[in-house]
Order: structure tokens, then C-alpha cells, then sequence
């Protein structure tokens, strides 16, 4: 029964934890959509950031998806994606670690 117990914490703890990382994050991802409206030289480093922001929240929710699928209450929802738009996304997370 404790098993159960902790393992129901654990479930509720990571789900507290997520929505208080996506809470601030979706701020952040907000006021980057607000920069990228405007005409300026940081458009780069604008487009970087926002790429960081949604790929840490991808992280999030992939970190929930994991608890769900332990607690057996995850469901398969596909998606249809771009590869070439990811690979994007990673080449310029890299790029930016490399700079």
C-alpha cells in the first residue's frame, strides 16, 4: 500500500512541478512572440530563444508523458510533424551552444 501511496505523490508532485514550469514559460514564450512582431536586429536571437522556450516545454511534457506512462494513463495522441523544421530547431540550439 505504501508503493501505491509514493507513487501517487510522485504522480501529483510532477504534475504540480510541470505546470509550475509552464507557467513562466509560456510568459517567456508570449513576450518572444511579442519581439518577433516587431522590426528589429535581434531577430535572430529572437527566433533562437523562442526555439529554446518551445523545445524546453517539449521536454516537460515529454517528462509528464513518462510519469503518465508509469501511472498507466498515458494515450497515444499522433501528430504529424516536419522533420526538416526540427532539424532546424536542433541545428540552431547547437549553433548556439557553439557560439
Amino acid at each position: 500500500v505504501q508503493v501505491k501511496e509514493l507513487d501517487a505523490l510522485k504522480c501529483r508532485w510532477i504534475r504540480t512541478v510541470s505546470h509550475e514550469l509552464r507557467t513562466p514559460l509560456n510568459g517567456v514564450m508570449g513576450v518572444f512572440q511579442l519581439l518577433k512582431n516587431r522590426e528589429t536586429e535581434y531577430q535572430n536571437l529572437v527566433q533562437t530563444g523562442t526555439n529554446a522556450a518551445q523545445t524546453l516545454l517539449l521536454y516537460i511534457s515529454d517528462l509528464l508523458d513518462y510519469f503518465q506512462i508509469q501511472a498507466g494513463s498515458f494515450k497515444i495522441c499522433p501528430k504529424k510533424f516536419k522533420v526538416s523544421e526540427s532539424l532546424e530547431r536542433v541545428a540552431e540550439l547547437i549553433a548556439l551552444k557553439c557560439a
